[in-house]
Order: C-alpha cells, then sequence, then structure tokens
C-alpha cells in the first residue's frame, strides 16, 4: 500500500520534471526557430 508521503514526493518530483522539460523545449525552440 501507497502511503500519502510516498504519493505527494513523487507528485513534486512530477511537477519538477514537467517544468524542466517545458523550460528545455522552449529553450530549444528559442534556439532553433
Amino acid at each position: 500500500m501507497i502511503t500519502r508521503k510516498w504519493w505527494f514526493r513523487a507528485f513534486v518530483y512530477v511537477m519538477l520534471a514537467s517544468m524542466v522539460l517545458s523550460t528545455l523545449l522552449f529553450s530549444f525552440a528559442f534556439l532553433f526557430q
């Protein structure tokens, strides 16, 4: 059974990963426009 702490930690990791990916995609789009 997954606990709430691990679920919250996974949610935070997913949010950080999405922020990093969006920043990388934006920088690549800006460089290669």
